[in-house]
């Protein structure tokens, strides 16, 4: 089951990251331009924020099977488009059906979790569905490009078709309904699901400090290309490998998580600890490129324990925002998601802004604050339990 709900939940990293060694080739293929290629990463993100506005509340209302099935239809049906796209227009409108298909994926998993799943368990679970997720940016570029090279970009997607295959048939032959049954009445609107799950203060609290949090490793994937190959000088396998190791690090600290959870580490102290050291290492950071002393050698020690910090606090994060929210977990975790995409949009916008004026300081800058603001929003409003 782990691994079934970490699958479901890795299918937007996957299909991301596995791409991208695609696109020059084709853009060569099918005569468009770079820009409208680029359009099958960003019109796959819309989808994706789409897919889980959309796919929480219907979740809730009708259970967690039957949406995830028809997730994954679609994104086999989407995944065939691509693959058979003769037409930029029509492997960009697959791939925004895909990115719908595939957010509707991450919200039932994690809404699988609050499911089956009560307190320490579901924040163990949830810590080893993070670690498992991690890793798919390690690996999927790396399998994009071997794939490239041997068989060509239809290929690439051809894989991804040949997993939700797979994802599909487990789920249909051996997944059963999930979500408790509750009397029709009971059930949750649509409409009020949003307005139900917003007006709790806790967990737009907790759920800010998720978003703020992911904003500032969102700053780091959007502004490392253009710190460690433009500004360092780092070839394109050394950037790789870079990479890795802070991919490593955020896999690291999910995984600790679990393994603090089942040794009965609170959550409070895992939170705390993961964004007060996080915060002061991003800090630091931001403080090597005033100082002018902002090499390889001090990045990477700096990320890494960012990364591994927050890896460490989110999952505990996540429970703390998803535990209580029985009824509406589905809602509650599309409200998470989105949540997080629309500040890391806002980071990646403020990463590119500010770049060209102050170079590496341009990431380590909007890194900072995020970390902090993250650090912020838990200490000042996320309620605390009563004693």
């Amino acid at each position: 089951m782990t691994l079934l709900l970490a699958l479901l939940a890795a299918l937007p990293a996957l299909s991301i990251d596995i791409n991208q060694p695609t696109l020059l080739a084709i853009q060569s293929e099918l005569g468009s331009s770079l820009r409208a290629i680029g359009l099958t990463l960003s019109l796959f993100m819309v989808g994706f924020a789409v897919g889980q506005f959309g796919a929480g509340p219907l979740s809730d209302r009708f259970g967690r099977r039957r949406p995830l099935i028809v997730c994954l239809s679609a994104y086999v049906l989407a995944g065939l488009g691509c693959t058979l796209a003769t037409a930029v227009v029509v492997l960009v409108v697959s791939r925004l059906i895909q990115g719908v298909a595939a957010g509707g994926c991450v919200v039932l998993a994690f809404a699988m979790v609050r499911d089956l799943f009560e307190g320490e368990a579901a924040r163990v679970k949830r810590s080893y569905v993070t670690a498992l997720v991690s890793v798919a940016p390690m690996l999927a570029p790396t399998i994009g490009a071997i794939i490239l090279g041997t068989w060509g970009w239809r290929a690439v997607y051809g894989i991804l078709v040949a997993g939700g295959v797979g994802l599909l048939a487990v789920v249909a032959r051996r997944l059963g309904e999930t979500r408790a049954s509750m009397p029709e009445a009971r059930a949750p609107r649509l409409r009020d699901g949003y307005a139900s799950v917003l007006s709790d203060r806790r967990f737009v609290s907790t759920a800010a400090v998720n978003a703020l949090s992911y904003g500032g490793v969102f700053a780091y994937i959007a502004g490392s290309p253009e710190v460690l190959i433009g500004g360092l000088h780092l070839s394109p396998l050394s950037y790789g490998l870079f990479f890795a190791c802070t991919s490593v690090a955020l896999t690291a600290g999910a995984f600790s998580s679990g393994r603090s959870g089942k040794q009965g580490l609170r959550p409070n102290a895992l939170v705390w600890g993961g964004l007060l050291v996080g915060a002061a290492s991003a800090v630091a950071l931001a403080g090597a490129v005033v100082l002018q002393v902002a090499g390889v050698a001090t990045l990477l020690p700096l990320l890494v324990i960012t990364l591994f910090c927050r890896g460490l606090a989110v999952p505990n994060v996540q429970h703390m925002a998803l535990e209580p929210m029985q009824a509406n977990a589905g809602t509650a975790a599309a409200a998470l998601g989105v949540m997080q995409i629309l500040t890391g949009a806002v980071a990646s916008a403020a990463v590119a802004f500010l770049l060209p004026v102050f170079g590496a300081g341009g990431m380590a800058y909007v890194m900072a604050a995020f970390a902090l603001a993250s650090l912020a929003v838990w200490v000042l409003l996320v309620p605390r339990p009563a004693a």
